[in-house]
């Protein structure tokens, strides 16, 4: 028969007993504050798996408040080539196309000269609506939204970004065709050589003269659509105020051949509009799918970090019970027993 000491059992019911406190307070603090665990130390593994699924969160947080800003600058561009477009198209009154087809025909008086007043302030009307700004920046800057895109140089031509659109120059190919603004929009982003994937980013640039159009053609005649407007305005301006008559024969020439040409000028900008849109809703759709995923983001590392309340409060039910009882228990062993005096 093996007789335990009192200050054995004393020694073990400290130990019992300051477990059975250690795990009544951690089962309070999870009912407090509704965590599984507080610390990397409580459980590397959980802690492991919720730092890779944070840090995949707050990437997917910064790349849908990136995509909202490109989305409003997107709605911003779109509300205004809706405008000039409106503008350009409408076969009702007040727009350009009626304009040309009122001036076309037999006008008299000064009629030719007051559409050609109306055409030259249309167009200066269509660059002002493309200088539009969205947070500071100029929507159809280009890689360059700190300076306005569009000037009208003293001898009266359209300039974008200080060259004059209507040229060849190999300046306007470079900003209309191979300026790049890369934002990461959660398609992957990846460099290879050191150089960005752009199949990786989404190009937010917006190039105004991709719209309007941009240099000459074989016959000398302005692609931009509101070069073509400002030319056939200036030229009905020329014209007589007594009979509407044109001021020679080759401005009468020149205004219907540029007339003929305004059509496939507006079927450019219509075109661009529909890619605009196109690429608008394509952001949008991006940002529904980002907005998923941080919410299974959300509740994946959420799921592993919070505690079941119903499951907390029992546990801590629990635990106190024991705790309590265990502080009972301790009334009964107090007490030395003659083993002990006899140890002294």
């Amino acid at each position: 028969m093996v007789r335990s000491t009192t200050n054995s059992v004393l020694k073990t019911y400290r130990y019992n007993l300051q477990r059975s406190s250690i795990n009544m307070d951690s089962s309070r603090d999870k009912v407090l504050t509704g965590r599984t665990f507080d610390t990397f130390a409580q459980a590397p593994a959980k802690a492991a798996k919720c730092f890779q699924l944070r840090r995949s969160f707050q990437t997917v947080n910064a790349q849908y408040e990136i995509g909202e800003s490109v989305s409003r600058k997107y709605e911003q561009a779109w509300s205004c080539i809706d405008g000039v477009l409106e503008t350009v198209q409408n076969r009702q009154n007040d727009s350009a196309f009626a304009e040309i087809i009122s001036s076309s025909n037999d006008v008299t008086g000064p009629g030719r000269t007051a559409l050609g007043q109306s055409l030259s302030s249309m167009a200066k009307e269509i660059i002002q609506s493309m200088n539009c700004t969205y947070a500071g920046s100029y929507v159809f800057a280009g890689a360059d939204g700190l300076n306005i895109p569009f000037t009208w140089d003293d001898s009266g031509n359209l300039c974008y970004r200080g060259v004059a659109v209507d040229s060849n120059d190999t300046t306007l190919d470079y900003m209309a065709n191979d300026e790049k603004r890369y934002v990461d929009l959660g398609l992957g982003l990846k460099e290879e050589d050191g150089k960005l994937i752009g199949a990786s980013a989404f190009d937010s640039a917006l190039q105004g003269i991709t719209f309007l159009g941009y240099g000459v053609d074989e016959e000398g005649d302005p692609k931009n659509i509101v070069s073509i407007i400002a030319r056939m305005g200036a030229i009905l301006e020329n014209c007589s105020s007594a009979d509407g008559s044109f001021a020679s024969e080759d401005d009468r020439t020149e205004f219907y051949r540029l007339a003929a040409k305004f059509d496939d000028a507006a079927a450019n900008l219509s075109d661009k509009y529909i890619e605009l849109d196109t690429r608008a809703k394509f952001i949008q759709n991006n940002q529904a799918q980002l907005e998923n995923t941080a919410y299974t983001l959300e509740e994946q590392f959420l799921g592993l970090e919070d505690a079941d309340p119903a499951e907390a409060i029992s546990a801590f039910t629990w635990a106190q019970y024991c705790y309590n009882t265990a502080l009972k228990v301790g009334n009964s062993v107090l007490s030395q027993s003659l083993m002990d005096y006899l140890n002294l």
